[in-house]
């Protein structure tokens, strides 16, 4: 059963939305399917950064990217602004900024040798800095049209989760189908050995800083039409389900594993989590310290079974 978990850790954070599911149902009194469809609508974004989040510390040596918030907003003011103009030329912009933003990630992590935390840091505070000075010139508000299609409904599941769970696939098919996602977990592993085995690694950890962008990016055109237009901190509220996601679902926070369908999970079952804080009556500043401390929780068993690996 422990190795079975082990090799299969996206289960935890499936017992935990059930679990999470049943305490909502007994707080309001009432339980039903709309309620998960709810959530997991609500678990889109936290989702997708998380997956882009995923790819990052996938790479190893701890690298993470704190850039994902101020490049979801970047792009979402991207989008409104030029979908206004033509749909398709403002979604390619609004994903070709995110993975933009990815790509100097990565090459100054990796040409410049400075950690991927830092990096990132500073690479989101120039992206933040470009959107305080060009936001008054650029458009707020979301494309109608995109609007339209993110609100539609399938028996009650959101088109937002709909494209969720595609990105979601095309993603694990990229990551444990194709010679880049094994190239990227050998990275992960062991930088050394994966060079001696022939593998780029320099380009391997530029692309994985990349591809994280350009989902960021996305997750931005999506988030500025759901919410109804762009704004400067908008993408601040996501950050912190977005890293447990990852983490929740099996990702190893040293690299070298990952599971797209643990970080889907895992956001659900944090959107699930914030639905039953409010639904307990809880202060939104106790909410972020069970949040907050339930993240340290994650991080914490993650080194610890890393270390025992």
């Amino acid at each position: 059963m422990k190795k079975f978990a082990e090799r299969h850790s996206f289960i935890w954070p499936i017992l935990g939305s059930l679990i999470l599911w049943g305490l909502i149902g007994l707080v309001s009194g009432r339980i039903g399917m709309n309620q998960l469809y709810t959530c997991a609508k609500l678990a889109t974004f936290a989702a997708l950064l998380g997956l882009a989040q995923m790819i990052v510390v996938t790479s190893g040596d701890g690298a993470i990217d704190l850039s994902q918030v101020y490049t979801l907003t970047l792009s979402a003011y991207i989008s409104c602004t030029l979908m206004s103009v033509d749909f398709a030329t403002g979604m390619v912009a609004a994903v070709a900024i995110g993975a933009l933003c990815g790509l100097a990630n990565g090459w100054v992590n990796v040409y410049f040798r400075v950690p991927a935390m830092i990096t990132t840091l500073a690479v989101g505070y120039i992206v933040f800095s470009i959107v305080l000075i060009s936001a008054p010139y650029m458009k707020p508000l979301p494309n109608a049209a995109l609007v339209a299609f993110i609100n539609k409904n399938f028996g009650g599941i959101s088109m937002l989760t709909v494209v969720t769970v595609v990105a979601a696939v095309l993603l694990a098919l990229l990551l444990y189908k194709t010679k880049y996602g094994k190239q990227l977990h050998a990275v992960g592993q062991n930088k050394l050995a994966a060079r001696y085995a022939g593998v780029s690694v320099n380009r391997v950890v530029m692309v994985a800083f990349t591809l994280a962008g350009a989902i960021s990016g996305f997750a931005g055109v999506l988030c500025g039409a759901f919410i109804g237009g762009a704004f400067q901190d908008m993408g601040s509220t996501y950050f912190l389900p977005s890293i447990a996601a990852t983490f929740v679902g099996g990702t190893v926070a040293s690299g070298g594993r990952s599971s797209v369908l643990g970080v889907c999970f895992g956001a659900l079952m944090m959107s699930l989590m914030s639905t039953f804080l409010n639904a307990a009556n809880l202060a939104p500043g106790l909410q972020r310290l069970i949040q907050g401390a339930f993240l340290v929780l994650i991080l914490v068993a993650s080194v610890s079974n890393d270390s025992k690996s």
